[in-house]
């Protein structure tokens, strides 16, 4: 074995790798799968309060199939099951990953993924509760005295969905600039001297990412991009 492989690898077979990584998907698979079947019951009711917590009053959510209520029904609770066993894949592939890493590796992923995953739900719960609400009351009250509101079920999941998720990974930003701060690629002042230059290609996102035409989507991504780049200057220094 070579002075610079990890000292711990066991280097496994081929077939022993492929074996170990299916034992880990099948309990990443079967885990998801239960809680799905856990949810799917309760998966109405959450619907509702979703649509209570986001959705102005008065507004129809409607379905364009009589299969589209079901389906998005499966959809919405594998999608919660994911997220709720979010922490289980990052375990499994820790346990997968691990034989190959040095300790100074192994102890940097237990410090980064916990934090990671801290301002990935951070990042959701302030699109649930802030972001998603404003949009929708903007996207609704714009149509009120033109056409009774009304929103379909399946465009309404998936736009509630791409929030969640991309406002998650925004939350990831300072995370990676601490890296690069402490990695010595990029410095803490050239963050602050070079705003404007970053501003303009954070306006560029917003406008490519946003899923609606409306400049409310775009602008409240860009307003939570900007507050996030100035969080990653301040902790810069402070989050690894």
């Amino acid at each position: 074995m070579s002075n610079f492989e990890p000292p711990e690898d066991k280097e496994l077979a081929l077939e022993e790798h492929l074996v170990e990584l299916r034992r880990r998907l099948l309990i990443i698979i079967i885990s998801i799968f239960l809680s799905s079947a856990i949810i799917f019951p309760f998966s109405k009711k959450i619907l509702l309060l979703i649509q209570e917590g986001v959705v102005p009053s008065g507004t129809k959510i409607i379905v364009l199939n009589p299969m589209e209520y079901l389906y998005m029904l499966i959809l919405l609770s594998i999608t919660l099951a994911f997220v709720v066993n979010l922490p289980l894949v990052v375990y499994e592939t820790f346990m997968f990953i691990k034989p190959g890493l040095f300790p100074s590796e192994r102890r940097f992923f237990l410090r980064v993924v916990p934090t990671s995953l801290l301002l990935f739900f951070i990042g959701m719960i302030f699109s649930y509760k802030l972001l998603i609400p404003l949009s929708m009351e903007f996207l609704i009250s714009y149509a009120q005295g033109k056409a009774e509101p009304m929103l379909v079920l399946g465009r309404f999941i998936r736009f509630l969905t791409f929030m969640l998720i991309s406002i998650g990974l925004i939350f990831q930003i300072p995370l990676v600039v601490s890296f690069l701060v402490k990695g010595d690629l990029i410095k803490k002042e050239d963050l602050k001297k070079k705003r404007k230059l970053i501003y303009g290609v954070l306006i560029f996102l917003a406008l490519t990412v946003a899923p609606d035409p409306t400049p409310v989507t775009p602008l409240l991504i860009l307003l939570t991009l900007a507050i996030v780049y100035e969080a990653s200057i301040l902790f810069a220094d402070k989050l690894l």
